[in-house]
């Protein structure tokens, strides 16, 4: 029996096929609860913000399944990060920055910090803790507390006006900024995938870091990839009883199971 898989998915949800959709409540939507907890906490207690999240997913307007989708599911979910914090956004904005903070600051500032570094950095841009982002990085909190705090003042001696944690209270901005920065050099998802799963040389390594450590558009990419990684792992499917309400809100019937042949049988 073949499995289905989230490739399928994409495929199905791009053709408005039910399975699509049962399969994206019952795997996404616990991956979509971890990233507005992640990202929106003090609003998760809005008990229809993610049923107005979903819905404008499931919209045929909606970009998530229009361009051809991507290659595996981790690459999936960092792009459906993307769709649901717009989705959000759209539902209600969140505020500006007292102090804006770009790129081209960010660069001009942070130019010692190395590629590893620039994602400790980056995680807290997209409101990773010290110790949250030392988890998703296999790092110690305190390596990534004394890496934040340096990028603290390296940003305080080339701007006018500073405070701390700038970089945290710009991440909206600055993924925004970074994901539309990319070049035909940039690296493919398979690098990041490779580096997440130790399938990785030494001089290839090398080369990867050094792209990295002058490229903010593949360090938002692969801290993305990070991210999915981790909520895939850290969430489970929901159960068929859960799974009811939303396969009613999408309008999307329940999976019918035929029945054993015994039992057509002697149902007779």
């Amino acid at each position: 029996m073949a499995i289905y898989t989230c490739l399928d998915m994409i495929r199905d949800c791009r053709e408005n096929k039910p399975e699509g959709w049962r399969y994206l409540v019952t795997r996404y939507v616990p991956v979509m609860r971890y990233l507005l907890g992640q990202y929106y906490g003090a609003r998760s207690g809005d008990p229809k913000l993610l049923e107005r999240v979903l819905m404008k997913l499931r919209d045929p307007g909606s970009a998530l399944f229009a361009a051809p989708g991507p290659g595996t599911e981790r690459e999936f979910v960092a792009d459906l990060r993307q769709h649901f914090l717009a989705a959000v956004e759209s539902d209600q904005a969140s505020g500006r920055p007292e102090i804006p903070l770009d790129l081209e600051v960010m660069t001009a500032a942070l130019e010692p910090l190395t590629a590893t570094e620039r994602q400790m950095l980056w995680l807290q841009g997209m409101t990773y803790t010290h110790a949250a982002a030392a988890k998703l990085m296999n790092l110690e909190p305190s390596t990534v507390q004394k890496l934040r705090e340096r990028s603290d003042e390296l940003l305080r001696q080339k701007m006018d006006q500073w405070k701390p944690g700038l970089v945290a209270s710009n991440g909206l901005a600055l993924g925004a900024e970074a994901a539309l920065a990319g070049g035909k050099d940039c690296l493919p998802a398979k690098a990041f995938l490779d580096t997440i799963d130790g399938r990785i040389t030494w001089s290839r390594k090398q080369d990867y870091e050094s792209h990295l450590a002058q490229c903010w558009h593949c360090v938002d990419r692969f801290s993305r990839i990070r991210e999915g990684d981790f909520a895939l792992r850290e969430t489970k499917a929901l159960s068929p009883e859960e799974c009811a309400p939303w396969f009613e809100l999408l309008g999307v019937p329940e999976e019918r199971k035929e029945k054993p042949i015994w039992r057509k049988v002697f149902a007779r």
